[in-house]
């Protein structure tokens, strides 16, 4: 029975040595993809894209200057407008709608779209409807977000200089947003008023709103003001520290969970190429059966753990 015991561990190890090789000679070590940074555009029908034909706002410009760029993204909201060349046309832009009515709704987007970051474009349709800018309807707007997602980025943009009414709205963002973060809080100015706007070329037909062209410019600035911060955030899932006294079975490496790097470690073990393992209870860990021992038999109980069963 021992014998027997014996050539059926070496047919074990062979037979995943073997499976190994395959894939390179070495255990592949698990990566962790990082999710993509989920951005909820939001706004009135600048974001919408009003003035573009295919209605993609500076939206559509902006997904190629971030796929170009690498940047692991996704547009979310319950709008979907562009063209069918831009892949990802999720938005919450909604034409003709004031601040107060975004926030009528924004706990709503935020409870079913749970963004990590939202883009802020609001304001001009409350000039438009009481002649009177509301800042404090912004600001107030930017507290209901941080208190519904406390660890969103929020980047709140002016308006380009047309038509004049807009000016005075615009003077007053930039204070709104630096309270905010001088109380610690992640949100930035996007300066779109210094997006080098000409009226004759980048106006639509309407005389109001961007054209293509015009939505384009609009789109480099939010690049520009983005792009450094989003490519520093990070959605990985951080891996449950263990307790002292606790041991996980396969964890060879002491980070909490059992990934194919712990595989790699006992395949390495028992090869001969290393004599421990990373953590202080490395040992135990890889006694997958507890026989007092390292052996193939818990290199097979590992991918069994690896595999779910």
């Amino acid at each position: 029975m021992t014998k027997f015991r014996t050539k059926f561990q070496k047919a074990l190890f062979s037979m995943f040595l073997i499976s190994t090789i395959i894939v390179g000679g070495m255990a592949v070590p698990s990566i962790v993809k990082a999710a993509p940074i989920k951005i909820m555009p939001v706004g009135d029908s600048c974001t919408e894209g009003m003035g573009d034909p295919d209605m993609g706002s500076y939206r559509t410009e902006l997904y190629n200057l971030y796929k170009n760029a690498g940047l692991d993204f996704d547009f979310v909201g319950s709008n979907q407008r562009g063209p069918s060349s831009l892949p990802d046309r999720d938005n919450e832009g909604h034409s003709g709608w004031t601040i107060p009515q975004v926030a009528s709704n924004i706990d709503n987007w935020l409870n079913t779209q749970n963004p990590d970051v939202v883009f802020l474009w609001i304001g001009g349709n409350d000039i438009f409807q009481t002649g009177k800018i509301n800042p404090t309807g912004l600001s107030n707007l930017i507290d209901q977000i941080f208190k519904n997602k406390p660890n969103v980025k929020i980047f709140v943009s002016d308006y380009y200089p047309n038509p004049d009414i807009v000016l005075p709205y615009n003077e007053a963002i930039p204070g709104v947003v630096q309270e905010k973060a001088n109380a610690g809080k992640a949100v930035y100015f996007v300066k779109l008023s210094d997006m080098g706007y000409v009226k004759s070329t980048d106006t639509s037909s309407d005389g109001l709103h961007l054209n293509i062209a015009g939505y384009k410019k609009a789109a480099q600035v939010w690049y520009d003001s983005t792009i450094s911060i989003l490519r520093g955030s990070t959605n990985t899932p951080v891996p449950p520290t263990p307790t002292a006294s606790k041991i996980v079975k396969g964890d060879v490496d002491g980070d909490g969970s059992v990934t194919s790097i712990d595989f790699g470690y006992i395949r390495k073990y028992l090869l001969g190429l290393i004599s421990t393992f990373p953590s202080a209870n490395g040992i135990k860990a890889a006694d997958i059966n507890d026989d007092g021992g390292v052996n193939s038999l818990d290199f097979a109980g590992v991918r069994l753990i690896l595999l779910g069963k």
